[in-house]
Order: structure tokens, then C-alpha cells, then sequence
């Protein structure tokens, strides 16, 4: 039980609740048909009552399961709140510089087939880039159940999102990366790496200093936010867990200059 996530805990809940209806509309029916065999008026009314009371407390078991299976999950993270001690400080501009796709341009001096294996976004699991270095990798040994839900972007920052999005027309300033998570330990390292294409526009690399479970944040503010396909792909330690997308369209929406001739 302790490994169960949020939603885990609450189907179960939901799932307890349901079994609870079937067993009481059981039990009461079968009073209320035994009734039918009793000699005396009196013993008989009150065996019928008797099962119906217990179908109606079936049926409100029932009702319960299905507000936990429709709202519980809401519930849940209200009364959680973890969000004000999550994580990214405003650090996510830090990696313009890395741009680690002239492996890609070196092949014009080499053939046609050894062109190929340079393409590590070809594989099926997206893997740390061979020049990032995280110094505190080491700190804190990963749980290998920590897991992150699908990231959702949105222009503010909101949790759960408000008007999350996967495309965007001209956008300007930052867009945040919004995800629930469960199971992460911390001080554990993780890392978020923002491509354009192959390029990498920003990342956030660091101990987690949030809970172990709830919603986090990653965020992104380049110079502008040129037209194109964008991916944001989330690692805990070295292990990859999660990669989302969004585009951006439109021309570059930059911020007009204030200044006087």
C-alpha cells in the first residue's frame, strides 16, 4: 500500500465503495425474498424493511464510489497542495549556448553511411546528451518508481494548468511545463532539456527540493520563440521518464523598443 500513487489510491477507494454496493443489494435482496416465506404479517414487514434498508445503503455506497471516481483525484491534490515549495528557480535560460547538433554536421566530410550513427534521437529511449555533465548525479540513488505524468504548456503558471496548450501563435516571454509526479525523493537529480529540433534552447538541471508527490514545473524564456516543433524531454538521475511536445507558429513575437530617435 505504501508504493500506491494519488490516482491508485483513490481507484482503489472507488473500487472498495463499489463492492460495497453489490454485497449490500445482495444481502438486502435476498431478505426482502425471504420474507415471503415467513408465516406472520408482522415479522414479514419487518424482514422487507429491513432489506431495503440495506439496498438503500448499498445504493449510497455506490453513489460514494462513483464521486470518488469522478472527483476524487481533484480532492486529492486541493487538499494536497504541495506546489509552493516546487522546484525550478528562474535558471531555465542557462543552455542557449548548448547546442549539441554539429555532430550532425559533420557528415558533408564523411559517407553516406557512417552519416547515420551519429543521430542518438533515433533510438527509442531518449538518453542524457554525451557533453552534459551533472556533478551531483551521484548524491542521492534514484527510486527507480519515481515517475512524472505527461507535461502540459501553458503561457501562466497555474496548478493543474489553466488553458494548457500544444500549439502556440507568436508567444512571447516564457512558457511553463507543467506535470504531476509521484515517488521522487529529495535531493535526487533531475533534469529538463527544451529542444527546437535538435537544438537545445533550455534546461533545468538540479536536486529536487520539492515533496515526493504532487505538481512541478519546468519553464523555458529564450530571446524569442521561433516557428517550429518543439520537445521538452524529463530525466530523473540518467533514467529518462517522460517526453511531451508542443509547436509554435507564427512569426517571432519580439518586444517592440521603447527608445526615441
Amino acid at each position: 500500500m505504501a508504493g500506491l500513487t494519488i490516482d491508485q489510491g483513490v481507484q482503489l477507494a472507488a473500487l472498495i465503495f463499489f463492492a460495497g454496493l453489490l454485497i449490500a443489494v445482495w444481502f438486502g435482496w435476498g431478505q426482502v425474498q425471504s420474507a415471503g416465506r415467513m408465516p406472520y404479517y408482522l415479522l414479514r414487514r419487518v424482514r422487507v424493511l429491513s432489506g431495503w434498508r440495506i439496498i438503500a445503503l448499498g445504493l449510497a455506497l455506490g453513489a460514494v464510489g462513483l464521486a470518488l471516481q469522478l472527483f476524487g483525484r481533484s480532492v486529492v491534490y486541493v487538499l494536497i497542495t504541495p506546489t509552493p515549495s516546487l522546484t525550478p528557480t528562474p535558471t531555465a535560460t542557462l543552455t542557449p549556448t548548448i547546442t549539441l547538433t554539429p555532430t550532425i554536421t559533420l557528415t558533408p566530410t564523411i559517407t553516406a553511411i557512417p552519416s547515420i550513427t551519429p543521430t542518438p534521437t533515433m533510438t527509442g529511449t531518449p538518453a542524457l546528451p554525451d557533453g552534459l555533465t551533472i556533478p551531483y548525479l551521484a548524491t542521492v540513488t534514484p527510486n527507480p518508481d519515481a515517475a512524472f505524468g505527461p507535461i502540459r504548456f501553458a503561457l501562466s503558471l497555474n496548478y493543474p494548468p489553466v488553458h494548457p496548450s500544444e500549439s502556440f501563435e507568436s508567444p512571447q516571454g516564457t512558457i511553463y511545463g507543467i506535470f504531476g509526479y509521484n515517488l521522487l525523493d529529495p535531493g535526487v537529480a533531475w533534469t529538463a532539456l527544451w529542444y527546437r529540433g535538435a537544438e537545445i534552447i533550455c534546461m533545468e538541471s538540479m536536486p529536487w527540493e520539492g515533496p515526493t508527490g504532487g505538481y512541478g514545473y519546468t519553464e523555458c524564456t529564450p530571446d524569442e520563440w521561433l516557428p517550429g516543433d518543439y520537445e521538452v524531454r524529463m530525466f530523473v538521475g540518467e533514467a529518462w521518464k517522460v517526453t511531451s511536445r508542443f509547436t509554435v507558429s507564427g512569426a517571432p513575437n519580439t518586444v517592440p523598443s521603447t527608445s526615441t530617435p
